[in-house]
């Protein structure tokens, strides 16, 4: 079987596809000839490899539209970009794939790039899947052809939260699948600051033995070498990027995936195959989509289904310019100066998995020197920090009680008294 390396991570901005194209352009770097196939409709593995759009074509997604794909050439399918790499471009009609009414599914869906994968076994060694940045049928048709799946963690604060729901959903695929398949966590973005090597420390110990014994540094020649369309070896070969991409290109050539029994050509209706990829996409959905936000209502006395990011009036007294955490009735509102030069920031805590952007900081038009955000909280006491957009998270400068937290870090502590 021909080696097929997913790359997979429902998180934008991990370097998903910087790391699809690097490991391509070094595979090939050692003669074998490598596919690098762009499932994100999105087209960034042609725009990272400055494939003009005059030469992107959507062959790919009329394969994957149908069970009876049309008569297409395959050798036009491909584009060359250097010498052992061909790439398989994405278009936007792929984004209709993602739509099929899961009460529709018949179970062939998520064969199909098996199917189309298989017309070019004889033509490449290697085939990489650049994968969208979610977990939906695309990312389930990358699942089923692929060897192994290789998930890009960044190494920031929220990434260990994020491995470990990207984790249990790929247990959960390889059940429901029964696939043998290897899954490896690649981390990248690594910075020199002390955080960014302590956060590393954790993973490598949460994840033992499923994260690769290696990390891709945080390193402007990528961003360089994607604005001039080529892999980073190729702009600056003695860059650190290119030496660590290098460095897991030869781990994964030193240890190939265990040989799996080819299933062989999948039925063309699959009941309960159709049943679990229904099941799995709700879950992922699930795990995408934010808890719906609330937000305490002007006159105080219950608790609504609107959105938190926008303060609403009469809900504090005009002269309190208290910051930090301040009771409210039903939650607390969190205050900081305003600063219309400063990045866009937010309240992570254990009352929003931790992720950014679902309680944002705006404006207070009643006091406009302040930023505030409130959050219907419980009774209790709430470990939270404040993220700025590009930054790691903080404690809270305006919040007096400190603890640290699991991974011996420095939160902020949000009480609300019944």
């Amino acid at each position: 079987m021909v080696r097929t390396i997913a790359i997979v991570n429902q998180k934008g901005g991990c370097g998903k596809t910087t790391t699809a194209i690097q490991l391509a352009a070094e595979f090939a770097k050692t003669g074998q000839r490598v596919l690098l196939v762009d499932l994100d409709a999105q087209s960034h593995c042609s725009a990272g490899l400055r494939i003009p759009d005059s030469r992107v074509h959507n062959g790919l997604a009329r394969m994957l539209a149908s069970d009876t794909p049309p008569e297409i050439p395959w050798e036009d399918l491909p584009i060359k970009v250097q010498d052992g790499l061909d790439v398989l471009p994405a278009s936007r009609e792929l984004a209709e794939i993602e739509r099929i009414p899961l009460d529709q599914l018949t179970g062939e869906e998520t064969v199909r790039l098996l199917r189309v994968l298989r017309s070019f076994t004889g033509d490449y060694d290697v085939r990489i899947l650049d994968c969208p940045p979610n977990l939906h049928l695309l990312t389930l048709n990358a699942f089923r052809a692929a060897t192994e799946v290789l998930v890009p963690i960044e190494c920031g604060y929220f990434a260990i939260k994020g491995a470990e729901r990207q984790w249990e959903f790929l247990n959960s695929v390889v059940q429901e699948y029964r696939r043998q398949i290897c899954c490896h966590l690649l981390p990248t973005m690594l910075r020199e600051s002390d955080l960014s090597k302590n956060l590393l420390s954790i993973m490598e110990k949460r994840f033992a033995g499923q994260i690769l014994p290696l990390a891709i540094r945080d390193d402007d020649a990528v961003r360089e070498a994607t604005v001039r369309g080529v892999p980073v070896a190729a702009h600056q070969p003695s860059a650190p990027a290119a030496r660590d991409y290098a460095s897991v290109a030869s781990w994964l050539i030193s240890n190939p995936p265990l040989p799996e029994a080819d299933p062989g050509d999948p039925p063309r209706r699959n009941a309960r195959i159709a049943e679990v990829t229904a099941r799995l996409i709700r879950t992922a959905e699930v795990k995408d989509e934010p808890p719906r936000a609330v937000a305490v209502t002007p006159n105080r006395s219950e608790v609504s289904s609107a959105s938190t990011s926008e303060p609403s009036a009469g809900l504090t007294v005009e002269d309190d310019c208290t910051l930090g955490p301040v009771p409210i009735p039903g939650g607390v509102e969190f205050r900081r100066e305003w600063n219309e030069d400063a990045p866009e920031a937010s309240v992570i805590g254990d009352f929003n998995e931790w992720t950014p952007g679902r309680h944002r900081y705006q404006r207070d038009p009643q006091r406009p020197s302040m930023a505030v955000v409130q959050v219907p909280l419980g009774p209790g006491t709430h470990q939270y920090m404040v993220h700025e957009s590009g930054r790691d998270p903080v404690a809270d400068i305006h919040c007096s009680k400190l603890e640290r937290n699991q991974y011996r870090m420095p939160v902020s502590i949000a009480e609300v008294i019944a």
